[in-house]
């Protein structure tokens, strides 16, 4: 174990409830509750003061005491270069000895408790030492003894866990455990399935859960393209929800995580209903990889393609849903002309900066909060937004509510940031050399007039062909009915 690793904060006084399942056997307390740190130490530190021999001299001015014995799991691996695993004649001893003997004392579940702690906290299959554990844990709780002083204690949950389920193989138990999991019926939380087996929240967090949770995530792809596993896999996934503590598990899963849930979806259409709790979900567990860039740090490019896919379609989507709260004229036009671009291919991003009102109408579109968007600051038309799109190298910036189109070249200085949570009104409306209106107006921006006609429609695929080599027909960008 590395120093100042979550595991070596204090026990969670009901870890797995076997300190509480020994107060209602005995009944009788165990004192204060366990500082694993603190105990690994002093156990190592006391078979360091016999320079780590399995059986000092009986005339030594010190020897180890029985709970320094029973609590050795906990030194095993304080550093990776410090711990009692690098003294192999100390651990044998304890292995084939001191554990056997433990079975005849009056209370074996007290030895149980640093076998199963250790075992999840340093979950390691490909390490020896932890092999010889893992074997050792498995004999001693067969033991008949065991299982039945854990019969008779409020964590007899636990007995599923060992005897159905094989926790204690190290090359079974996170995959049998996975399965588990998501044979649960849709309706069954995992905070059940945790009270089931005698497991606190604190099970979760340690490196046997995160295996199984890759187990999981390897799931056939019929099994990961339906809701229930992805609602299963997000709730799994996300630790302390609706708390300021909230964040995802397992850091280190992020790439298998997302790409579990979105490679069935690479080259197909997921249904409305499967989308959208994908979206919500990885938002919600990851946040937004066009600006959260932490949260999807290392996940493969397909993975972050196509949701961020998903999202630039859902934006624009919103944007011309707030079009029609805010009652923009032209605001079906709108929506044929760019879809049709986006649904080409052509779109590569899309982000929308909304005035007051238009705020209130995407709040009753989303009321979850869930798409995120930018502010305008200054004066403008309460109910006006922008659409800013990026083509190829351009980015546009389309005005709603008889605002114009403009453009300008991303790398421009004085092109806006995608993702901003707010803008200066002069960010959106900036100088730019690039004209719709071929030098015949002093305001290069493009202002839509006759929609019914086609007329700013011709106009902007006119400039689209010149500037970025599209082409679509007009038919293709005018609704298919009049409006």
């Amino acid at each position: 174990m590395n120093a100042g690793a979550d595991f070596f904060k204090p026990l969670p006084q009901d870890f797995d409830q076997l300190a509480h399942a020994v107060r209602q056997r005995r009944g009788t307390g165990l004192g204060p509750e366990l500082d694993l740190r603190s105990v690994g130490e002093r156990t190592y530190s006391a078979f360091e003061a016999v320079s780590f021999s399995p059986q000092p001299p009986a005339n030594a001015a010190y020897a180890p005491r029985p709970r320094d014995w029973r609590h050795l799991p906990y030194a095993l691996w304080l550093q990776a270069d410090r711990g009692l695993h690098l003294h192999l004649e100390l651990t044998q001893h304890y292995w084939h000895t001191a554990l056997p003997h433990a079975l005849t004392t009056r209370r074996p579940l007290k030895w149980a408790r640093a076998l199963l702690h250790t075992y999840l906290q340093h979950f390691a299959p490909d390490d020896a030492v932890f092999v010889q554990l893992a074997q050792s844990a498995q004999l001693f709780f067969a033991d008949a003894r065991v299982m039945q002083s854990l019969s008779e204690t409020e964590a007899f949950g636990l007995q599923r866990l060992i005897e159905r389920l094989g926790l204690l193989d190290p090359h079974l138990g996170p995959a049998q455990v996975a399965h588990d999991i998501l044979a649960l019926p849709p309706e069954t939380r995992l905070t059940q399935w945790q009270a089931q087996h005698a497991l606190t929240d604190g099970f979760w967090l340690n490196p046997f859960a995160r295996q199984a949770f890759l187990e999981a995530l390897k799931a056939p792809e019929e099994v990961r393209s339906t809701l229930p596993y992805i609602q299963r896999m997000c709730e799994w996934a996300l630790h302390a929800p609706g708390t300021p503590q909230q964040r995802f598990r397992y850091p280190i899963c992020r790439d298998e995580f997302a790409y579990s849930l979105l490679s069935p979806w690479f080259q197909r259409t997921p249904p409305a209903e499967v989308q959208h709790a994908l979206m919500s979900e990885l938002l919600r567990t990851l946040g937004d990889p066009r600006h959260d860039h932490a949260g999807w740090l290392g996940v493969r490019q397909e993975a972050m393609a196509t949701v961020s896919r998903w999202l630039t379609a859902r934006t624009l989507d919103a944007f011309f849903e707030i079009l029609q709260h805010t009652e923009d004229d032209i605001g079906p036009y709108r929506r044929r002309f760019w879809e049709a671009y986006f649904h080409a291919g052509h779109i590569l991003e899309a982000w929308v900066a909304l005035g007051e009102e238009a705020s209130a109408a995407l709040r009753t579109i989303d009321p979850t909060g869930e798409l995120a968007h930018g502010k305008i600051l200054g004066k403008i038309a309460p109910k006006q937004c922008v659409l800013m799109v990026r083509m190829g190298h351009l980015l546009f910036c389309d005005w709603s509510h008889d605002g114009r189109l403009r453009a300008i070249d991303v790398h421009s200085r004085q092109a806006p940031k995608l993702y901003q949570a707010q803008y200066e009104l002069h960010e959106l409306r900036f100088a730019t050399p690039l004209n719709f209106n071929q030098g015949l107006s002093d305001d290069p921006g493009l202002r839509h007039l006759q929609s019914h006609l086609g007329g700013w429609q011709t106009l902007a695929r006119d400039f689209l062909a010149q500037h970025l080599g599209i082409t679509l027909s007009i038919d293709d960008l005018m609704p298919s009915t009049s409006i």
